[in-house]
């Protein structure tokens, strides 16, 4: 294939951990994207499955292989792979299970930043798909937004990102030290941060299915990495500050996505039942006492704490 030079290289970055039987529908969506100037690789995190055989099947110079001798886990090999072996001026992060649907999509993300040098990320639409549906992520009515509009928006979901729906700037993730959190949102408490280094791009496709099933971290019913994944709204908004937020609207923001992911981290954990729920609660009340005030006294909220007490989510 004639490589278009002129075209910023865009690396398609594919982590993966015991996922043979899903790993070739991520691989052949990736190299199926009408984009000349292209590289997937595949960082296996030492999977003791058929990864290996699957991968060598693939015959593309496109393609790479990168096997981590021991496992380094989710978010070290993320990190690994755009540290160390990513050569693109954009990346994008396709979780092992996932795969895109929109050949056209890194294409038209390129297209849309242009000569702009200021954009630091083009976010496009992603499909979650449940064990019995799926739904559709949203991005907001304008064609551009800085950070601290995204910030200050947050959790309003036409605002939140998914992580395989984001084309971003390789360089200048690797200068804030993309990947540092070891927190479930981990891809979050990055790509948030880098919003604030220049302009985000927003595209108008539904590009690609996120898949959801028992082995994915999001799911995980531990209260500890709940708990955890609550802290990664503050150094997000500490580093608003820095970029001229005011104080006190940090502050008010950070504590407003605390509320709506604490009772969202509610559902999971209702799931093994309530000694483990009352032990997060007790937790955010411990941790976070005013989101826990916010939360008791907002009817929607209680109601939800209401039903995961009554068992409501674990059928």
């Amino acid at each position: 294939m004639k490589i278009e030079h002129s075209k910023p290289k865009v690396t398609v970055m594919i982590p993966t951990y015991n996922q043979a039987p899903l790993i070739r529908d991520a691989i052949d969506s990736a190299l199926a994207q009408n984009y000349p100037n292209l590289e997937v690789i595949v960082g296996d995190d030492a999977s003791s499955d058929d990864t290996p055989q699957v991968v060598s099947s693939i015959k593309d110079s496109r393609l790479k292989y990168i096997r981590n001798s021991v496992n380094l886990g989710r978010t070290n090999n993320y990190k690994k792979l755009l540290d160390n072996h990513a050569t693109g001026d954009f990346v994008v992060n396709l979780d092992g299970d996932d795969y895109y649907t929109d050949v056209d999509f890194i294409a038209e993300a390129v297209n849309l930043i242009g000569k702009n040098q200021n954009v630091v990320m083009i976010v496009a639409r992603v499909t979650t798909k449940f064990k019995h549906g799926e739904c559709v992520s949203k991005i907001p009515e304008v064609e551009s937004a800085t950070g601290m509009q995204i910030l200050k928006k947050i959790p309003n979901k036409n605002y939140m990102v998914m992580h395989m729906g984001v084309l971003y700037d390789r360089k200048r993730a690797i200068e804030i030290d993309f990947y540092r959190s070891f927190a479930i949102s981990s891809d979050w408490e990055s790509l948030y941060r880098l919003t604030l280094r220049g302009e985000v791009k927003y595209l108008d496709r539904n590009i690609g299915v996120w898949r959801i099933h028992g082995e994915n971290t999001t799911g995980t019913t531990d209260i500890k990495k709940h708990l955890e994944n609550l802290t990664i709204w503050q150094a997000i908004y500490k580093d608003a500050i820095s970029f001229g937020m005011p104080s006190i609207l940090a502050k008010l923001c950070c504590i407003r996505c605390v509320v709506s992911y604490a009772q969202s981290s509610c559902i999971f954990i209702s799931k093994t039942g309530n000694s483990e729920l009352l032990k997060f609660v007790f937790l955010v009340f411990k941790n976070y006492k005013f989101a826990f005030l916010i939360i008791a006294m907002t009817p929607k909220y209680a109601t939800r704490l209401a039903l995961c007490f009554c068992g409501y989510y674990r059928k």
